[in-house]
């Protein structure tokens, strides 16, 4: 555990006693002062810097130094007050102080906001999904934060930013297979080390706006789909323009293609970028299937510069509602729903087979421990209770509108609470049975073989569909 109660503490004078409780509130005011900015519409916030007031040197005491020790900076969507929450939480469960039956979902607000923690947490707040190397590189020396969330892991480890965990998640049970998915844990291994801890996942799926669908008379659409059943809904829609053109099918059938070939089963991701696995049966299936899209000119590819500037007039396609069906990811369902609050709805893609289905094609974003980082076991044990304890989970659940996102637990009661709850929640709870089958794709990495993977199928789908035009 990071911190307990010892027994020496009530063999200290009273005088001491009072002279702790001065610097400790001292403490937490100067951790209100070392905090980072609100949320703002950028993607990421104003880069915080820290300020430190030294005290006179005639209030500092061995004990001071003692009880105000370690301080930790978390990078995170979550709000300063929420953090502050989950760290006093994190310090009553260690140290017994809840009481029986109480969890995140019960806990008395004011009960924890009563608890003195002996530890200064500074919160810089990130967008929903973590800070990415451009960010981390701006923060310097005592701003770079010990705990951070990123959707940019492959470049965080290449670039030196974070530190590998293994020697301290062995001494913490919130970090076990039987509570975790464990391809999730897998997901952040390299070189034979844990970079990090997951912490939130969010799924690929194709959107629809049932504005333009029931139009062509599709009054709802099944959460999971084939790739006949994707094929006929396109049909029918396409049937709007038959005496002008006045919707597109489908944005970007390209799209797809890094997570079709992921429905085979074996479960692996196949690089379009990878000569060997470009020649895969399944992903020159996948490749077939999106041109098969294109050339039936449902897909955004189809149109010329021409129709497409009379159809959209210069606004984007995802916002004029003209579009019936397009590639997403959860993470992005309060955009869209911000746009078409009562008629977004989610579908799976297809599988590879026209019988199959596909298995939940995840993101996941972790949890990563500064390379930087004074007090490495610290941070660790406070990151694994943030992201994988269920009382944790609940309490943020409590305190936090997130859509869009699926825990990396197993916990009935954390499903219920984090993603039923949600306004699309339905659709989403429908992974919870699935996850076992999920295949973690390297998009949120940013990784350098994500990138060619894009790249290679432009080219492909190009090559293919000007050999079409030629014959």
């Amino acid at each position: 555990m990071l911190f307990s109660v010892s027994k020496r503490n009530s063999a200290r004078n009273l005088g001491a006693m009072r002279v702790v409780s001065l610097l400790l509130g001292l403490s937490v005011l100067m951790s209100l002062c070392l905090s980072s900015c609100k949320k703002t519409s950028n993607d990421f916030p104003t880069i915080p810097t820290s300020e430190t007031t030294e005290a006179p040197e005639s209030e500092t005491s061995e004990t001071s130094t003692e009880a105000a020790s370690v301080e930790l900076t978390i990078a995170s969507p979550l709000s300063y007050e929420t953090c502050q929450y989950l760290a006093r939480l994190y310090y009553a469960k260690n140290n017994g102080l809840l009481g029986d039956g109480v969890t995140g979902s019960t806990v008395d607000l004011d009960y924890l906001s009563s608890i003195d923690i002996p530890f200064v947490l500074n919160v810089y707040t990130t967008s929903d999904n973590g800070c990415n190397v451009s960010t981390l590189s701006q923060w310097k020396g005592s701003d770079m934060p010990d705990i951070f969330l990123t959707d940019s892991f492959d470049e965080v480890v290449s670039n030196g930013y974070a530190m590998p965990v293994d020697e301290y998640l062995a001494e913490v049970p919130l970090f076990s297979t039987d509570r975790i998915y464990p391809d999730l844990i897998s997901e952040f291994h390299v070189n034979n080390s844990q970079y990090g801890i997951p912490y939130q996942t969010s799924a690929a799926v194709l959107f629809c706006d049932m504005e333009v669908l029931r139009q062509a008379d599709i009054p709802s659409v099944s959460f999971r789909q084939s790739k006949s059943s994707l094929l006929a809904i396109l049909s029918e829609i396409s049937k709007l323009n038959e005496e002008e053109r006045t919707v597109l099918p489908f944005y970007l059938a390209s799209n797809m293609v890094p997570y079709l070939p992921c429905s085979i089963y074996s479960r692996e991701y196949l690089s379009a970028s990878d000569p060997d696995e470009r020649i895969d049966p399944n992903f020159r299936d996948s490749v077939s299937f999106v041109e098969s899209i294109i050339s039936s000119g449902y897909s955004y590819e189809s149109l010329s510069d021409e129709d497409s500037e009379l159809l959209f007039s210069g606004v984007s396609p995802l916002l004029s509602r003209k579009v019936g069906i397009w590639v997403g990811t959860t993470d992005e369902i309060p955009l869209y729903d911000n746009y078409m609050p009562n008629t977004l709805s989610i579908m799976q893609l297809p599988g590879i087979k026209d019988d199959e289905y596909s298995s939940p094609l995840l993101i996941t974003y972790p949890y990563c421990i500064s390379s930087t980082c004074k007090n490495p076991k610290e941070s660790c044990e406070l990151a694994s209770f943030f992201a994988l304890d269920e009382d944790a989970l609940l309490l943020v659940s409590r305190l936090s509108e997130r859509s869009g996102y699926l825990p990396v637990v197993k916990t009935p009661s954390v499903w219920q609470s984090t993603v039923k709850n949600q306004k699309y929640g339905n659709y989403l709870m429908q992974y919870q049975e699935l996850m076992d089958q999920a295949i973690l794709i390297p998009e949120v990495s940013e990784s350098e073989t994500f990138r060619k993977d894009l790249d290679r199928i432009s080219e492909t789908i190009s090559e293919s569909m000007s050999l079409d035009d030629d014959e």
